[in-house]
């Protein structure tokens, strides 16, 4: 009888197929492994960026004694000196960074964290989430103190503080103070920076009556003014230009940092008023001025409003699939809950959503600076993949709102000429701000752009400036005070230098790994050594992220230790340090910690 072979099935070929890949990939699962394990453990590496000490001298030598104290660590730091520029590119705009020191310009208020720190900003340019940070028990807390009022949004920022000191990407080395100087004649108690404060000079009362020129106002540095889009992070750096050039809804007065900072009333600016209710939902009902103009003579109304929150939110305006938002104020942009549900009732008068969001938070959308839609609505055109012509502009002829317009600008110079046609410089105009009180004292405002510190203090010294805009250096404060008829003056501010953390770089995505380096410098030192005296170190936990000039929370003095330096005068204990990282998983070999 003939034998039949028994036939191949499908199953049984691709389980001998399977059988014979097992069988070859055992060996080349132990050769893989044994690689793996036999394998040379590299050196952890970091790079630090920061600006030129020509451009920053305290930031340079922080960044001095945090590269030498890693180093010390175990850890191979080098250091990057980029510009401004570039600096404020590679870190807000491409995030190619590991770690970086820079003067930020402070937080003015508890609710800016949420930009800063919610992962929902972990794709956007700007302050917005520069570290790429991505914690849901953060996203939790930063949306609670949001909704939260009173009592309950205190313990909640509390809570948050405490998580942060755990979690968070960067870490606060110091507070400077403002240092500046200024003609007697003026009697200031404080160096200006915002517009309002410039504002406050311009309404002193002086004995000889109002001065027949421009407030003279020195500034110091290349290419100031080369940049007057408001809407971009790499704007100018004249001190309070922009906010001159553009009005908001709503002004946040000049205030002592350490007194009642957070719960500071806005006044109303370009709003007339503004009524909330929270009955369902919290709204804010805008009234604005009548006979609101635009510098070029355009009429400003509630359409424009209505626009620049859209704009902010995506300056494409639909063109684009998702949006592309504007990197600045985009975080006070999203306290709207819904920019299509923004109602424009007449020309004078719009609705506001906030939704869910307590006052406390919402009040700070107000204070956006107001744009034509007739200049920015054309700038909304695609030009790149996620790019918009509003985010290259130089806006060099810049066309707002505010009490003074744009004049001439040179290498040497910058001139604001008074916008007579503004509501607010008539002294009928109901609900007119208190800071205007006595507006103007002088024609104009001139600023004089020096090429160094040491130039704009000579101007100083010389009386052919009144004020200086830019802070001086604490190793220049002899330069003021040997000045005849010239007063120092000095203030604590909401601006600090700080530390920032890749969470992409695979040692700084650990958590402890941030929180050992975080401790790495000597905050104590800092302030005595680098800025002789003229700064605050953090002490309390909301003081370690930025938080140091708002309202005082009951509940700052943390059950969590704050940062320790593990060392003295500046310099680590190498010892100490070590132990630090062996706690937490990591290894040595020779002095070199091993990744």
């Amino acid at each position: 009888m003939k034998r039949v072979a028994p036939s191949v099935t499908r199953r049984s070929l691709l389980a001998g197929a399977s059988g014979v890949g097992l069988s070859a990939l055992a060996g080349c699962s132990e050769r893989f492994w044994s690689r793996a394990e036999n394998a040379s453990p590299e050196q952890v590496e970091l790079t630090i960026k920061t600006v030129p000490a020509d451009d920053d001298a305290i930031a340079a030598m922080i960044m001095s004694q945090l590269r030498e104290n890693l180093q010390a660590a175990g850890i191979a730091a080098t250091h990057e000196p980029i510009t401004e520029a570039e600096l404020y590119r590679d870190v807000l705009i491409d995030g190619d960074y590991d770690v970086f020191v820079v003067k930020h310009p402070g937080i003015d208020e508890y609710d800016a964290l949420h930009g800063l720190l919610h992962s929902q900003f972990v794709a956007e340019r700007g302050w917005q989430n520069p570290f790429h940070f991505s914690d849901v028990g953060a996203d939790e807390l930063l949306e609670r103190q949001r909704t939260a009022d009173g009592e309950e949004r205190e313990e909640t920022l509390t809570e948050l503080f405490d998580y942060l000191l755990e979690t968070a990407p960067f870490t606060t080395v110091a507070y400077p103070d403002r240092i500046g100087g200024a003609r007697e004649n003026l009697s200031l108690s404080r160096p200006p920076r915002q517009a309002i404060e410039f504002v406050d000079i311009l309404s002193q009362e002086f004995d000889n009556g109002p001065f027949d020129r421009p407030l003279e106002i020195g500034v110091y540095g290349e290419t100031l003014a080369d940049r007057l889009n408001p809407i971009v992070v790499d704007r100018n750096r004249v001190q309070g230009l922009l906010g001159l050039l553009y009005d908001p809804l709503a002004r946040r007065p000049t205030v002592d940092i350490h007194g009642s900072g957070e719960t500071a009333t806005y006044e109303p600016w370009l709003a007339e008023q503004i009524e909330w209710d929270d009955d369902s939902g919290l709204t804010a009902t805008v009234t604005l001025r009548s006979g609101l103009r635009w510098h070029d003579g355009e009429r400003l109304d509630a359409d424009d409003v209505d626009f620049t929150f859209r704009f902010l939110e995506d300056t494409s305006l639909g063109d684009v699939e998702g949006t592309v938002p504007a990197p600045r104020y985009r975080d006070r942009q999203t306290l709207i809950e819904n920019t299509n549900r923004i109602e424009v009732i007449d020309d004078r008068t719009l609705e506001l959503p906030f939704g869910s969001t307590a006052r406390p938070a919402a009040v700070r959308a107000l204070s956006v600076p107001i744009l034509p839609e007739h200049i920015w609505e054309p700038r909304s055109e695609v030009i790149a993949e996620r790019q918009t012509r509003a985010l290259v502009a130089d806006n060099d002829e810049p066309t707002g709102s505010g009490l003074f317009e744009f004049g001439e600008t040179s290498m040497d110079e910058l001139v604001l000429e008074p916008f007579e046609d503004h509501v607010l410089r008539s002294t009928d105009v109901p609900n007119r701000p208190n800071a205007l009180q006595n507006f103007s004292q002088f024609e104009g405002i001139r600023y004089q752009i020096a090429p160094n510190v040491g130039a704009m203090l000579d101007a100083l010294a010389d009386g052919t400036i009144d004020v200086t805009a830019n802070a001086v250096p604490p190793d220049e404060v002899t330069t003021i005070t040997d000045a005849s008829g010239v007063s120092m003056t000095t203030t604590s501010t909401t601006s600090f230098y700080m530390v920032g953390y890749n969470i992409h770089h695979p040692e700084l995505g650990n958590p402890n790994v941030r929180q050992i380096l975080s401790q790495l410098i000597d905050r104590e030192y800092v302030v005595s050594e680098f800025f002789n005296g003229f700064a605050e170190e953090p002490t309390q936990s909301n003081a370690l992220f930025g938080s140091q000039g708002q309202a005082r929370l009951d509940g700052t003095e943390s059950t969590t230790p704050l940062s320790v330096f593990p060392g003295s005068d500046g310099e680590i204990d190498p010892e100490r340090v070590r132990q630090l990282f062996v706690e937490v998983g990591y290894q040595y070999d020779d002095g070199a910690l091993l990744k």
